[in-house]
């Protein structure tokens, strides 16, 4: 692994996961975004300069991925990167969300370098920063982290350059690595078409769910023997459920020429739920940036399981043994053949089958750091912005900070009210008294 900084110098060659987003970019996008809204004083240049002095950090954002065709995907380093800067007056602005359809709409080229940029929406007393990434580089997290040493640099620490990451799998799996007995994924039973996609279509929606309920869910999640995750993947099955029964009920008495944006569903079929898995904190590595998680999708019955702990539970339940080295290596065991020969009609099957999820949720988990860097007070972050693709998905990117939950869903074809019903039903829950 070379971690020269002469540009043109290689690398390191991509991983079978790097390898899939970067062929399947072009017929699927897999960016991804991360925003951050922070207090303080600050001006355009400075955030200018904090993003320069970060890109050197880690390596992966100064590089290329090489295509010549005789030989496999490589990265390599070159000096001409530097992150683009998109400056937007926040005071002029009525709507963040549209700022942040704009920026995860906008797909990267193949000759886009680097493979990330950042809009700055600014005013003198507080900002909201935007990172947009391709996948092949990062993940939710790692692009966190990467504002995190953003707001470091504003507040004048000077950091050390990070040694580059080894792949997904590299981390995983191992001469002597067992194999694990796991709730293999299954795909579905017919291919899901992708969705079509265009600015216009695209909604995104953002809810900061109450810091009562927010710590109302992890003490009962406790008790319950299950987790956040778990319980916020209840909610959301069996929002997902209800909403798109109503929406199906509400088209099929209609009598007139719906103009919803919302897609018809059915709610007969178990609610697949895709859910990215950190393989980082498993091994005590840093969170320079790099695409590190997998991203498994189950299936449940949340017609026929009413009682939302159990659900919970079985969300839980399934994930658990997923997140060690051995039930990691065995799910990347189970795509390894194809993803290490990539064609591309297989990884579009791959999207369309193996994963087509109904609800996506990229639980990026409480943030491991302080909020405050000298006189800035990072006060909220969303994200990640991300969709495999296919018809019908609605993403759920959540954030704990502050001790409060931050969810926002995008989807080209979003059911109604769904976060809102999501939030009633965690609310009901909550009320509810634990059994004797």
């Amino acid at each position: 692994m070379n971690t020269d900084t002469q540009s043109g110098s290689f690398l390191r060659a991509l991983g079978p996961l790097e390898s899939y987003a970067w062929l399947i970019d072009p017929i699927s996008p897999k960016h991804f975004t991360i925003t951050a809204e922070v207090t303080g004083s600050t001006s355009v240049d400075a955030w200018a300069a904090a993003l320069h002095a970060v890109q050197s950090r880690p390596p992966l954002i100064n590089a290329r991925v090489n295509t010549d065709s005789s030989q496999p995907l490589h990265f390599v380093y070159d000096s001409s990167a530097k992150i683009p800067l998109r400056v937007v007056r926040l005071d002029k602005l009525t709507d963040i969300e549209q700022e942040i359809k704009r920026e995860f709409s906008a797909p990267f080229g193949t000759g886009d370098i680097p493979l990330l940029r950042a809009a700055l929406l600014y005013s003198d007393t507080r900002c909201v920063i935007i990172m947009t990434s391709h996948h092949s580089i990062a993940d939710g997290l790692s692009l966190t982290h990467f504002i995190r040493d953003v707001l470091d640099s504003l507040a004048g620490k000077v950091l050390v350059t990070l040694p580059l990451q080894p792949t997904v799998e590299d981390i995983c799996i191992k001469a002597d690595t067992p194999v694990a007995s796991i709730n293999i994924p299954t795909g579905t039973s017919t291919p899901v078409p992708y969705t079509e996609r265009s600015l216009a279509k695209l909604n995104i929606f953002r809810r900061r769910l109450s810091p009562e309920l927010s710590s109302g869910i992890r003490l009962r999640e406790k008790k319950e023997n299950t987790t956040v995750h778990g319980a916020l993947a209840a909610a959301f099955a069996l929002a997902f459920t209800r909403t798109s029964t109503s929406t199906s009920t509400s088209t099929s008495t209609s009598t007139s020429t719906s103009t919803s944006t919302s897609t018809s569903i059915n709610s007969n079929t178990p609610v697949r739920i895709c859910t990215p898995i950190d393989a980082r904190k498993f091994f005590a590595l840093d969170y320079g940036l790099s695409f590190s998680v997998l991203f498994p999708t189950y299936g449940y019955d949340a017609r026929l399981t009413t009682k939302f702990w159990d659900l919970a539970r079985a969300v839980t339940d399934d994930l658990q043994p997923v997140r060690t080295q051995q039930g990691m290596a065995t799910v990347i065991n189970q795509f390894q053949d194809f993803m290490n020969n990539p064609e591309l009609n297989r990884l579009i099957n791959f999207d369309k089958q193996s994963c087509a999820p109904d609800i996506l949720i990229s639980n990026l988990g409480v943030l491991p750091f302080s909020s405050q860097f000298g006189e800035l007070t990072l006060e909220s972050v969303w994200g990640p912005n991300v969709l495999i693709g296919t018809e019908g998905e609605q993403t759920i990117g959540v954030v704990t900070l502050h001790d409060t939950i931050h969810l926002i869903h995008t989807s080209y074809k979003p059911l109604p009210e769904f976060l809102n019903t999501a939030e009633e039903i965690l609310t009901s829950v909550l009320d509810e008294k634990l059994p004797a």
